[in-house]
């Protein structure tokens, strides 16, 4: 999106936020986090909210000291290089854009229970439906619906901004009204700690942990950044994103705690076929677990207000995702990591060209993922890479550029950066073997091809800068390969935690003198500043 300072004031960029953080992730997030940790699920969203928060406090000094569009990719760049910067865009835009999947995915597969030809039932080796993939016909529901996200941001971003207001209301009140409605109707206390149902942490810390990466804990708290990364069309920046980010989470946090608790008082002993083994929860012939359970307790209108939700939430997150997906292209084609012409502004003043591009790249995303599930726990291995950016960039730039105002500064920095970078490796190490390999992989992969076409083009790398991030990820691949999260089980899970947690302050203590020379991060920050008058050139 184009650089429009003085059109988003602090409600805009709070309901940017929390409209990107209550997608899908209410609908089906109860659900998967108690499969596998029981009602330990509440400890999960608690812990998954602090720990996302630890991380945000970071970005908002960031977001407040640079309100520039593209936000995590461009403090990238800044603190350590091209490299890095490339590393953080593409793990950026391969968030946003799958996100964007993802809710359209939701939409569809909800959808489903009254079009049944939208999607498919993909069964398990035990029978049960494991993933509803697209159909032809559900594919061609999903290009129209990404059609119109592409039209909106088309049209700039006061549409924009008015479209998810809106939006953003109409969730708060259904998730506000499925949680009252489920305390009034059917509160009960005997699942949260009956013998029968296994306790109140059946699976242990293990459960718990494993509810954060593939419960969709974590993936439900992706969203907050958004506030910063629209920072550059902010009416007071300053003041407004701090507040924006921190806000959302803690908001959000209370909204997934309430709603959880409501759907584990709303469940009962039929819910479960075999007593104590919450791997099996399920509902018959549901493809959604909120309308499920409605159904279930015989509240059909409210199995209709959770459908109309199914409808809004994920539609309202896959806009502003479609939107934070453009502002990272765009960030890449100011750094030259992309052609120019890509990011040229059109009509509207809004980038045409790059959302004409998106439209056919978003929809090959269909086909990897078959449901909302297969997402969660790949994409916040993703983004959790480009979170940790953050802690380390707060405290370059302290030295690289010290005399920009920071109108929020963060306390205890030397304390508090080191603990997000140490929170962003355990949140990564929760995804399991069978993503960070993969993950491992494709950065592997890609950074082996930007790093040999810049230096065909006989432009800087600052690959020295960024060794950090292939020693943490190597770190954490070993490591995972190693432990019990699906790997050869060689350590016991409290080896592996001590690990990562070594590992990634050691990665963090030798990143903190790889940051590129103060004279440097000014010629990149000049280089921002010119591709940002240059809109402002195309705009007038």
């Amino acid at each position: 999106m184009p650089n429009h300072r003085g059109h988003l004031g602090l409600i805009g960029l709070l309901f940017i936020s929390v409209g990107g953080i209550l997608g899908s992730g209410w609908l089906f997030g109860p659900l998967y986090a108690v499969q596998l940790a029981g009602p330990a699920a509440l400890i999960a969203w608690v812990i998954g909210g602090l720990a996302i928060m630890v991380v945000a406090f970071t970005f908002a000094e960031l977001g407040a000291m640079l309100p520039i569009n593209g936000g995590i990719t461009r403090y990238s760049l800044l603190s350590y290089g091209r490299t890095a910067g490339f590393f953080a865009s593409l793990a950026s835009w391969l968030t946003f854009t799958v996100i964007v999947a993802a809710e359209v995915q939701a939409v569809m597969q909800y959808a489903s229970i009254y079009f049944p030809w939208l999607t498919k039932r993909q069964l398990g080796a035990d029978g049960h439906t494991i993933s509803h993939p697209l159909t032809p016909y559900g594919f061609l529901c999903a290009a129209v619906i990404w059609i119109i996200f592409s039209l909106i941001n088309w049209r700039g971003i006061k549409l924009f901004a008015r479209i998810n207001n809106s939006l953003t209301w109409v969730k708060i009140a259904l998730v506000v009204v499925v949680t009252v409605s489920l305390m009034v109707i059917a509160f009960r206390w005997e699942m949260f700690d009956d013998i029968k149902e296994g306790g109140f942490a059946p699976y242990g810390l293990e459960g718990i942990f494993q509810a954060l990466a593939y419960g969709g804990v974590v993936y439900a708290f992706t969203g907050f950044q958004h506030a910063a990364i629209a920072s550059g069309e902010s009416k007071n920046p300053q003041r407004d994103v701090p507040i924006a980010v921190i806000a959302s989470i803690f908001f959000c946090m209370l909204c997934y705690l309430g709603l959880q608790t409501a759907f584990l008082a709303g469940l009962r002993p039929a819910n479960f076929p075999n007593p104590g083994n919450w791997r099996q929860l399920g509902f018959a012939d549901q493809v959604g677990p909120m309308a499920g359970l409605a159904k279930s307790l015989g509240a059909l209108w409210l199995f209709y207000i959770v459908f109309a939700g199914a409808i809004a939430s994920p539609l309202g997150a896959g806009l502003i995702n479609l939107g934070s997906s453009i502002r990272v292209v765009c960030g890449m084609s100011h750094d030259r990591y992309l052609p120019r012409r890509l990011s040229r502004l059109g009509r509207y003043h809004s980038p045409g060209l790059l959302i004409a591009f998106s439209f056919p790249v978003g929809l090959c995303l269909f086909f990897p993922f078959p449901g909302w599930q297969d997402l969660v726990a790949f994409l916040t291995a993703v983004v959790v890479i480009a979170y940790a950016m953050g802690p380390l960039s707060v405290l370059a730039l302290r030295q690289q550029l010290p005399d920009l105002e920071r109108p929020f500064r963060l306390s205890w920095a030397k304390f508090v950066c080191p603990l997000a970078f140490v929170i962003c490796g355990l949140l990564i190490y929760f995804t399991g073997w069978s993503v960070i390999w993969k993950l491992g992989l494709i950065f592997a992969v890609c950074g082996t091809l930007f790093i040999g076409a810049q230096t065909l083009r006989g432009e800087k790398t600052d690959l020295l800068s960024s060794l950090w991030i292939l020693l943490l990820l190597a770190g954490l691949v070993l490591i995972t390969w190693l432990g019990g999260h699906g790997g050869g089980e060689k350590i016991s899970d409290i080896q592996g935690l001590i690990c990562v947690v070594v590992w990634s302050l050691i990665c963090f203590f030798i990143a903190r003198p790889l940051a590129i020379a103060p004279e440097q991060t000014k010629v990149y920050f000049d280089q921002i500043e010119a591709a940002r008058q240059a809109d402002q050139e195309d705009i007038q």
